[in-house]
């Protein structure tokens, strides 16, 4: 009984001690949950220093380099078709004519219209070398008067210009003659003569260079080897002057022994004609001077001369420009109204689509070519106003293609448009990318996604963009100190998707900032 009193006795404080175990296990436990909460609470990344490069993303449309569709301007029928799809083809070629008989008559008549117009500018034109004959009239006109009045010192003139006409054919003939005359055996062998002479001084100078060449002077004294590099010079000097001469020699020899060259015979018939030509005018002018004056020639004279005064007056502004403009532009109608029955090529380019064959009958505005430039390819790119201004040409681009999948094409901006387009209130602008690398399996009107760098760092600090937060109107980080996250005030530059360039704010390399707080 006593020990069933006792344990009756102790049972509520056992209960107590049991009870308190439990509750400081609990309270242990949701101490425990509560650290492993907190820890597990904070997601960090640290602050960085490295390279950060900014890009642009958006997507765009392939787009032939240059593209034009040709269209009939008139009517007729096709007679010829000179091109093909996947044809490459010049500027200027023509693609395809109309039979002339099928054209309407306008067009019919411009080849007619042309001629004129034609035959009129050229008219014009010649006529600017007039004032400059009008010119020369006068000045022949005034020397002849100058004869007239001054017969002895005329005479004199003239007698010299005949002299020396005289030589000047004397001179041609003998030139000519020489060209005819083969070259006689004896001239022949002195210039074969001569070629051997200066051969074997030739072949003696260069073995005496190249046995100077091999002398070793190292072991020589100063002035020796000064002596050796003076000898050497003077060898080398005279080899070449020996070159030259033996060379001449060959070529001398050779036209001795060839006939000669047709187009110098030419041109000497031709010295010949002129000089002769030259002796007969001056022998003209003295049969009219050389009995002195007659008392008519110079009343004529006089008059000839004031002739030729008034026309040089009245043409030394040449042409009328009024006259030349009309003329060309009249000539180019009439060349624009025959084209009409030509497409011409605007560009190199390739034939991308042909719609016309031989026979058929065809109209103002029907559709009978598409030329498209493919070299280089361009990618037209829609970029929203806010990534626009970031955007300059040059700048380095990558594209990629669901056409083409796993490659990435290189290429540069080359077109940043100063005006935008609306479309439901929002404004785009067509940036055109050229493609540099560019293969077959590239076509126009494919979808292209490209990113476009418009800014690279080097060595810049960098924190993750998705721990940017405002607090109190300032950006903020979280850094996580001691524990706890502290927010801290940064000014940013330049960012990414991923990362921001921090130029202010008090932050350091390997800093954890909480991206989660």
């Amino acid at each position: 009984m006593a020990a069933k009193h006792a344990i009756r006795k102790a049972l509520p404080f056992v209960l107590i001690l049991a009870l308190l175990a439990l509750a400081g296990l609990a309270l242990l436990r949701a101490s425990s949950g509560r650290a492993q909460a907190q820890k597990r609470e904070f997601e960090t990344q640290p602050v960085r220093r490295g390279d950060l490069q900014v890009t642009v993303s958006t997507t765009g449309v392939v787009r032939a380099n240059q593209s034009a569709v040709l269209t009939w301007k008139t009517s007729g029928t096709v007679e010829v078709v000179n091109a093909q799809v996947g044809d490459a083809v010049p500027p200027g070629l023509t693609m395809a004519s109309l039979e002339q008989t099928s054209l309407p008559r306008p067009l019919i008549l411009a080849q007619a219209d042309r001629i004129d117009a034609q035959r009129a500018l050229d008219d014009l034109l010649q006529s600017r070398a007039t004032p400059a004959q009008a010119m020369k009239a006068v000045e022949a006109a005034q020397q002849a008067l100058e004869d007239a009045l001054n017969p002895g010192l005329a005479q004199a003139r003239l007698r010299a210009a005949t002299t020396q006409a005289q030589k000047a054919v004397e001179t041609a003939q003998r030139d000519l003659e020489i060209l005819q005359t083969p070259a006689s055996q004896e001239a022949i062998d002195a210039a074969y003569a001569s070629m051997l002479l200066w051969q074997n001084a030739l072949v003696r100078t260069r073995q005496d260079l190249e046995q100077l060449q091999n002398y070793d002077s190292v072991h020589t004294s100063q002035a020796s080897r000064e002596a050796y590099q003076s000898q050497l010079n003077n060898l080398e000097l005279q080899l070449a002057k020996y070159q030259r001469s033996y060379e001449d020699a060959v070529e001398r020899h050779k036209r001795l022994l060839e006939p000669p060259d047709p187009n110098d015979l030419a041109i000497a018939r031709a010295k010949v004609e002129l000089a002769q030509s030259k002796l007969a005018q001056a022998q003209l002018n003295w049969e009219r001077l050389k009995d002195g004056t007659r008392p008519g020639d110079v009343a004529v004279l006089q008059a000839q001369l004031e002739d030729a005064r008034r026309q040089a007056e009245r043409l030394k502004d040449g042409p009328d420009p009024d006259q030349v403009a009309a003329a060309r532009a009249r000539l180019a109608a009439a060349q624009a109204a025959i084209d009409l029955s030509r497409l011409i090529a605007p560009f190199e380019g390739v034939v991308t689509q042909v719609d016309i064959q031989s026979g058929d009958q065809v109209s103002p505005g029907k559709q009978a070519f598409q030329i498209d430039d493919l070299t280089p390819l361009a990618v037209e790119l829609q970029v929203t106003e806010v990534d626009v201004n970031r955007i300059q040409a040059g700048q380095p681009a990558t594209m990629t293609l669901d056409a083409v999948p796993g490659a990435v094409y290189h290429g540069v901006v080359v077109e940043v448009p100063p005006v935008g387009e609306l479309s439901d209130g929002v404004a785009s602008f067509q940036v055109m990318l050229e493609i540099r690398d560019a293969d077959p399996r590239l076509r126009p009107a494919m979808t292209a996604g490209a990113t476009i760098v418009v800014a690279e760092l080097k060595g810049a600090l960098l924190l993750p963009t998705s721990a940017v937060r405002f607090l109190e109107g300032q950006r903020v980080v979280y850094v996580l100190r001691q524990g706890q996250p502290v927010p801290v005030k940064v000014v940013l530059g330049l960012s990414s998707a991923e990362e921001a360039q921090v130029l202010q704010g008090d932050l350091g390399p390997g800093d954890p900032v909480v991206l989660n707080p």
